[in-house]
């Protein structure tokens, strides 16, 4: 069978599976994992192509991928001595890479804040204005203090006030410590020292304006770090964030980045505005820890509640699932009774496919008008879909975009530079993906254009179209544009033209900042919960009669549906743990494909809510070394906190045993290892008691946050 054949799909399971063993041996783990892959698709509960996958993912050093297909492998046959012993044989060579990879890369702690801008957001210069003429009208705020010259005389007087008012203050009489500041202030205006005690003073008391008006009165040049950071703290407090943010950039920026907390405080209060509006229907808040944004829990939650729902910004085919009927736009399944019944459909008898005809429901679905290589749900998926992004990538009205549908139809194999064919695309998600991120930046500046009736995109334009993107974070280290030099070029070319004289230009950093961000946020997602099957069992569901009930006996299975890989704004801000308290599911989110965030484990108020990005059922060691490896961290979570790595080091103190000996477990979980009974009860104390009672049970593949850059 040709390559071409094979890479299209064009052989039944078993073909796919001789194919992919003949391609292992050959030593192309790349063509025999895809191969192993496709046979899957086909039979996913083929024994052989789970085992031969794994071996060609180990080979090419995707461990979390090799595991998977092994423990997929485990679920058809438990017992099966070869995965068993193949698996064994991973374990050690994951062990061996986290060895290796610790040497290289020392474990630190980190805090995000260094990783985060403070620019100025589009349209805050509009907003700062607004809040000044609040600041003006409303508090009676003065911008600052007029100069004067005030006789030394009453500069004593002042200086002795003063310090009649820290007399007080340190007696606990308050409102005494105000008026002392304020007798000296009308001595001396010009009394920095006088003012900022009593606006600290008001403060406490809860007078927030009057102590907003001291602080703003003081001359810009007599603020210091903390005056300009005390001032963020009272504007927050009135509800002024663009103010607020300002006086901690100054902070921030006079500290040259020195004062952290400064720094904290302008995320804290950026989260809050931009994430605030998304949780206002939901028991949780977004902010800002030394991780990066976290999301905390605003009341109690039971297990099973939904924490929140949340749909994508963009979304993108999982390549394995290319083939499978689903709109492109909203990932809507577009399940045929065909495709469901399959060779069974062809063998009822003309009464039962009439009725199948009259209750599956109405298909309402089309082709791209132009390329007809897209298909949506409805007219009204197309019509989206062609204003955010898809005129601009059509392959039938750009050229250079055909090379990325075929990219994408090939499952991410394409020419390389000297025409050989192999894989050019490495991620699970389809580079379309990618592009579509681009062609909604350069849609939306357009319209913008227009708007200002302009005929080139401002700076603020592009700003603002960006705006979207800016709640997913980017981070990763290696250049992938010299990884996959093919897909850089070919996105070059495609939005070299965008028509209307206007062209974006991907560089390097900006290719890999795109790849980074979807690669760094991306969710695996499906219709599972509403596919055309759960409307016609509800249809069917009205009808009685003999037919009926023979059409029951034939729908067992689950419907196949797409999984698509989705960038969603509020799940981006999970952070990850190993006793994680919620998983990802799939949901239904305004009529369309999104994701439900439920709670795994009771939740309390104040608690901050962790998913997971990996399968949490291996050992800690693995664990880490795969988070690493896929996320760029060492986890710190508190069961890695609590958990050991073997008999060779004490978990509590990390004391190594002697050579010929071997620390005792915990009797309960059997994951911790003491050297003595002092430390075991130390640790018990301090976190593993709860670590240890925790009942780990198979984690929801829904839940794990797949790593979707390599596969």
């Amino acid at each position: 069978m040709s390559e071409i054949n094979i890479i299209n799909g064009h052989c039944d399971a078993n073909g796919f599976l001789q194919n992919s063993e003949f391609l292992f041996g050959k030593g192309d783990y790349h063509k025999a994992l895809q191969n192993a892959k496709a046979a899957l698709q086909i039979e996913d509960r083929n024994i052989n192509a789970c085992i031969i996958a794994g071996r060609s993912a180990t080979k090419l050093k995707r461990f979390e991928e090799s595991y998977n297909f092994y423990r997929d492998g485990l679920t058809i046959d438990p017992k099966n001595k070869i995965i068993t012993e193949e698996l064994i044989d991973l374990q050690k060579i994951l062990l061996d890479h986290f060895d290796k990879m610790s040497l290289e890369a020392e474990e630190q702690d980190y805090n995000a804040v260094h990783l985060c801008s403070q620019e100025v957001y589009p349209g805050d210069q509009e907003l700062f204005l607004l809040e000044k003429e609040i600041l003006e009208k409303k508090y009676k705020v003065d911008s600052c203090l007029h100069s004067t010259i005030v006789d030394p005389i009453k500069k004593k007087e002042a200086a002795k006030s003063l310090m009649n008012a820290h007399t007080n203050m340190l007696a606990g009489n308050t409102d005494a410590a105000i008026r002392q500041c304020t007798i000296a202030l009308d001595a001396d205006p010009l009394n920095i020292a006088a003012r900022q005690l009593r606006a600290q003073l008001d403060q406490e008391k809860g007078n927030i304006e009057k102590s907003v008006q001291d602080v703003m009165a003081i001359p810009k040049t007599n603020r210091s770090v903390d005056i300009w950071k005390f001032g963020g703290i009272l504007l927050h407090q009135l509800g002024l964030p663009i103010h607020a943010e300002f006086w901690y950039r100054k902070a921030t920026s006079l500290s040259q980045m020195k004062d952290i907390e400064a720094a904290m405080l302008f995320q804290k209060v950026r989260v809050e505005r931009i994430y605030g509006p998304l949780t206002i229907d939901y028991p949780i808040k977004v902010d800002f820890t030394k991780y990066g944004r976290s999301i905390f829990a605003t009341k109690s939650m039971n297990k099973g509640e939904i924490a929140f729902e949340d749909k994508p910004v963009i979304l993108g085919k999982l390549l394995q699932f290319k083939d499978i009927s689903a709109c492109d736009h909203c990932a809507a399944s577009l399940l045929t009774p065909t495709e469901y019944f399959g060779d069974k459909y062809a063998e009822f008898n003309p009464a039962l496919r009439s009725l199948i005809q009259e209750k599956w429901p109405k298909d309402d679905s089309v082709k791209c008008s132009s390329c007809q290589r897209e298909v949506y749900c409805n007219a009204q998926c197309q019509k989206e879909a062609w204003e955010q992004y898809h005129q601009l990538i059509c392959p039938n009205k750009n050229v250079h975009a055909r090379a990325l549908y075929d990219l994408h139809d090939n499952a991410g194999y394409g020419s390389n530079k000297d025409g050989i064919k192999e894989e050019i695309w490495v991620p699970q998600y389809s580079p379309i993906l990618l592009a579509r991120m681009w062609a909604m930046i350069v849609m939306e500046a357009k319209r913008l254009m227009r708007q200002s009736g302009l005929t080139q995109p401002a700076v603020e334009h592009w700003a603002m179209a960006k705006m979207p993107l800016r709640k997913f974070i980017v981070f990763g280290k290696t250049s992938v544009a010299s990884k996959m030099p093919e897909v850089f070029n070919m996105m070059r070319s495609i939005f070299s033209d965008c028509g209307d004289g206007v062209k974006y230009e991907i560089t390097e950093e900006e290719f890999n900042a795109r790849y980074y961000q979807a690669t760094c946020n991306l969710q695996s997602y499906s219709s599972s919960l509403s596919t055309p099957v759960h409307v016609f069992l509800k249809n069917l569901n009205e009808v009685e009669g003999v037919a009926t009930m023979l059409l029951l006996q034939h729908i067992k299975e689950e419907p196949k549906v797409a999984t698509f890989a989705g960038m969603f704004p509020l799940h981006a801000s999970l952070n990850h743990a190993c006793d994680n308290n919620v998983e990802i599911i799939d949901g239904l989110v305004d009529g369309r494909p999104g994701v439900y965030v439920r709670v795994f484990r009771d939740v309390k108020a104040g608690e901050e809510i962790f998913t997971t990005y990996i399968d949490t059922t291996m050992p800690r060691k693995i664990r880490r070394a795969w988070l690493f490896k896929s996320f760029n961290f060492w986890c710190q979570c508190r069961r890695c906190q609590f958990e050991g790595d073997g008999p060779n080091i004490c978990t509590n103190c990390g004391k190594y045993a002697q050579e010929d000996r071997k620390f005792p477990h915990c009797g309960k979980c059997q994951k911790a290892w003491y050297c003595t009974v002092l430390c075991q009860k130390e640790a018990w104390v301090k976190g593993h008691k709860v670590i240890c009672q925790l009942q780990h049970s198979k984690v929801n593949p829904k839940a794990i946050k797949t790593d979707l850059q390599d596969r």
